[in-house]
């Protein structure tokens, strides 16, 4: 992996207010490899990632977006809240993502 993985990693980490201690009890690692991981001097491995995705309840593919910021985070959060509930319908949720999906590109052409 690289560094931006361990960048997302200790976002997320200092996002939840959790300790280097507590992520590495997740994946059965040192708090110093944690903190390896976080500087991008440590790899982890496919497992481990899945682990992460599932602990913090988010698509493993976060990870391997080129940058993510904290608004991008909170933007990714809201919209899986939005399509994983029933407050929407199907009809609902295809107009929300047509939505974003024109929103996208339309920013590429800028």
């Amino acid at each position: 992996m690289n560094y931006n993985l361990g960048k997302k990693v200790k976002l997320l980490r200092i996002r939840r207010s959790l300790k280097q201690d507590d992520l590495a009890r997740v994946l059965n690692l040192s708090r110093g490899q944690i903190s390896n991981l976080e500087s991008g001097k440590r790899n982890i491995s496919l497992s481990q990632l899945e682990k992460l995705s599932e602990y913090f309840r988010i698509d493993m593919s976060y990870f391997f977006m080129s940058e993510t910021t904290d608004s991008c985070l909170d933007l990714i959060e809201k919209a899986k809240l939005l399509f994983d509930s029933k407050e929407l319908t199907s009809e609902q949720k295809e107009d929300l993502f047509t939505t974003i999906m024109k929103i996208f590109l339309d920013s590429k052409d800028k």
